[in-house]
């Protein structure tokens, strides 16, 4: 899927770090969020739409739409540089349970909780959160968590030795 430039699991999705930083980064003309509950929300979406900056387009898409356009090959017509964000692990465990391939994906930002621990800032897990990105890495995926481009990327492999196995 030569169309996509970053894959990103991100709860924030669009925000300042990934317009500002990211996108510039990657050079993406186009970012497509993958979010069941978002695609059917179009007053959510037309938000997230408006947070993005007017050169990017945004598609918000739920994940068998996502399935489908990857496995019919819209994203490899080299038209756009897209950057991909999930609000979810499992969304993305799902998408790529269902035949869609990654090299990386970028863990940028999950949310602090009961039974979640710090990985770096603004990235926490739980144990489902692990065992979903093995689960993933598995497929040979490789995975990686950075919050901004200025950090040094943390692999799935330090970040399990950080929080401790089991959680």
């Amino acid at each position: 899927m030569k169309n996509i430039k970053l894959v990103r699991i991100d709860f924030r999705l669009i925000h300042g770090q990934v317009v500002t930083k990211w996108k510039n980064l990657v050079s993406a003309t186009q970012i497509i969020i993958v979010d069941d509950k978002l695609a059917k929300d179009e007053f959510l979406s037309d938000i997230y739409v408006m947070a993005a900056p007017p050169d990017v387009a945004v598609e918000v898409i739920s994940q068998q739409a996502f399935i489908d356009n990857a496995q019919a090959g819209q994203y490899d017509d080299g038209k756009n540089n897209a950057l991909v964000l999930f609000k979810s692990i499992q969304t993305l465990r799902n998408v790529i349970d269902n035949g869609v391939t990654f090299t990386e994906v970028q863990i940028g930002g999950l949310g602090g909780g009961v039974n979640r621990k710090s990985v770096t800032n603004g990235i926490s897990v739980d144990r489902q959160d692990i065992d979903d990105l093995n689960a993933i890495h598995a497929k040979q995926v490789a995975i990686y968590f950075q919050v901004t481009p200025e950090e040094v990327r943390l692999t799935l492999d330090k970040a399990v030795a950080k929080v401790g196995s089991p959680l």
